[in-house]
């Protein structure tokens, strides 16, 4: 199957035209909206079976990479270098997705375990004391390397720069998650060192963080209506980092927090009344409703963990089942969110044809087509 690379490099070659080129790219979606497959929502993962092989490869051989570059800079350096290499072979020459995952991923984090600092010139800049307990400036590095903020600001801003470079040179898409995720990171530490947030404030922070992702994955797939390029690719590994920090951090800022004596029936520390069941009943239904109108899953999964709890928490209340009753609750709450997850997939397509319909022409242009339900 072409991709977009193999288009680009047959013009470069001269063997067809640009112009032809966007001609096989509007042939190719005719095909995909004849076939009503254009709401699959499809990514390139892998190939056939020797990605997966290559992926085992890569999993055994980083394990013992990572043992025996330890925390030291030039052997996790080293590391990196020879993951790069790999990355020239594998994704460079043969094209391997999965593989080219693994490596992307890998080459950031050698990078950032690389960027240990220096405990003295950290204690000097940042008045963090040396502790007599800690009994070499290796273990100095490792505490501070990853307790303090603006170190570890540093670092995720060089794990940033390793994915960045790995992205500019082979146009991996996953490795837009990883940079994604570098700023993101780098961002929290720097405010929570200046501002020092509470738990309202950093939710807020993780929110607008969200919401920027969100925003960036969006203008790639505006720009690829039909779902053809790259771009499609690029907009799903965005969606997937952007809908756990938008659901997570707006959960977070509509229900309040925990209190003493509260009853507690929800992960992460929130305290569930009925109120807070119907809060995230009413914030999955706003995110299934984005969800399908842009075509994209990922909000309504990231929302799956809460919608558990909160269905949970209403069985719980309306049985009034005790510690006993336990099991059949959860295995009841499983099987309705299963029925669910399984409904909406069935009513995917006639639920975006009904929302597409709600919408001016202009907004819905811009949209994915919804299929057929033949």
């Amino acid at each position: 199957m072409l991709e977009e690379n193999d288009l680009d490099a047959a013009v470069s070659e001269g063997i067809i035209t640009a112009e032809q080129m966007e001609k096989l790219r509007a042939f190719a979606g005719s095909r995909r909206l004849a076939a009503d497959r254009v709401d699959d929502e499809r990514f390139r993962f892998m190939r056939g079976f020797n990605d997966f092989f290559f992926a085992v490869g890569i999993v055994l051989f980083a394990a013992g990479m990572i043992y025996f570059a330890g925390f030291d800079l030039i052997r996790n350096l080293v590391a990196a270098a020879i993951i790069w290499g790999l990355a020239e072979f594998l994704v460079g020459r043969m094209r391997l997705v999965l593989p080219g995952i693994l490596l992307a991923f890998l080459f950031s984090f050698f990078v950032f375990r690389s960027t240990q600092p220096n405990w003295a010139l950290v204690a000097h800049f940042t008045g963090l004391p040396f502790h007599p307990a800690v009994r070499s400036s290796a273990d100095v590095n490792w505490i501070v390397g990853f307790t303090d903020p603006i170190v570890v600001a540093g670092r995720a801003l060089g794990a940033t720069l390793a994915a960045a470079v790995f992205y500019l040179r082979f146009r991996l898409p996953f490795a837009l998650l990883l940079i994604a995720g570098g700023v993101v990171l780098f961002v929290a530490m720097i405010v929570s060192s200046i501002l020092l947030p509470g738990p309202m404030t950093h939710s807020l922070m993780l929110l607008v963080c969200g919401l920027a992702v969100f925003a960036a994955a969006m203008a790639y797939d505006l720009s690829d209506r039909m779902r053809l390029t790259r771009s499609s690719d690029c907009a799903f590994w965005l969606h997937l980092l952007a809908a756990p920090l938008i659901v997570h951090s707006l959960i977070r800022l509509l229900l309040p927090p925990i209190t003493p004596g509260a009853p507690v029936g929800a992960p992460f520390g929130l305290a569930m009344t009925p109120s807070s069941a119907i809060t995230i009943f009413v914030i999955v239904a706003c995110l299934a409703a984005i969800a399908i109108l842009i075509d994209r899953r990922a909000l309504l999964v990231s929302a799956l963990t809460y919608l558990g709890v909160a269905i949970g928490y209403t069985l719980t209340n309306a049985v009034h089942a005790d510690t006993g009753n336990r099991p059949v609750i959860f295995f009841a709450t499983v099987l309705i969110l299963g029925a669910m997850v399984l409904a909406l997939g069935v009513g995917w397509q006639p639920l975006r044809r009904l929302f597409l319909g709600l919408f001016s022409a202009g907004l819905v242009s811009r949209l994915p087509p919804a299929g057929s339900t033949a």
